[in-house]
């Protein structure tokens, strides 16, 4: 192999391995408060619960700005408040369901049920990586009816 081809080999793997994972969101240039709105809370507990992948993020992100675009500051916040992302969207259901008695508590998912005695947080804990294991999902993204900013956006 000639050394001009092989200069070109190695810039091509470079490019293919250099070109930045899927797992990062530009944020630099996106509007500070679509970041906001558009940045879902961390579940509690290490190696527990739903995380939003990084496509549906990027999907909020975008139809936030298009929701903002060429609109006023104050009706752009307006726009933008009362906004939920996240794996439930603003329902607030984690799919999970349980109930303790005096001694035991059961948890239970898609992914089974698990039992620990009331009380151990330990216990809890194994039991929620159990059935609620730590994986990343799409998640939706809500922003308020824009006829609740008619005044600010008139």
């Amino acid at each position: 192999m000639s050394p001009f081809k092989c200069v070109v080999c190695v810039f091509a793997l470079c490019v293919v391995a250099c070109a930045g994972d899927d797992s990062e969101v530009d944020l630099e240039n996106r509007d500070p408060r679509c970041v906001s709105a558009c940045t879902a809370e961390e579940p509690r507990y290490e190696g527990v619960g739903r995380v939003c992948n990084t496509a549906s993020r990027a999907q909020c992100l975008d139809e936030c700005e298009t929701r903002i675009a060429n609109v006023m500051p104050i009706c752009q916040s307006c726009l933008v408040e009362e906004s939920c992302f996240g794996p439930e969207g603003c329902s607030g259901d984690d799919g999970l369901g349980g109930f303790c008695d005096n001694t035991m508590c059961t948890i239970t998912s898609e992914f089974g049920s698990c039992t620990y005695m009331t009380g151990d947080m330990a216990g809890q804990l194994r039991c929620m990586q159990q059935v609620n294991p730590r994986r990343e999902v799409s998640c939706t993204s809500e922003f308020r009816p824009t006829t609740e900013c008619a005044s600010v956006c008139g």
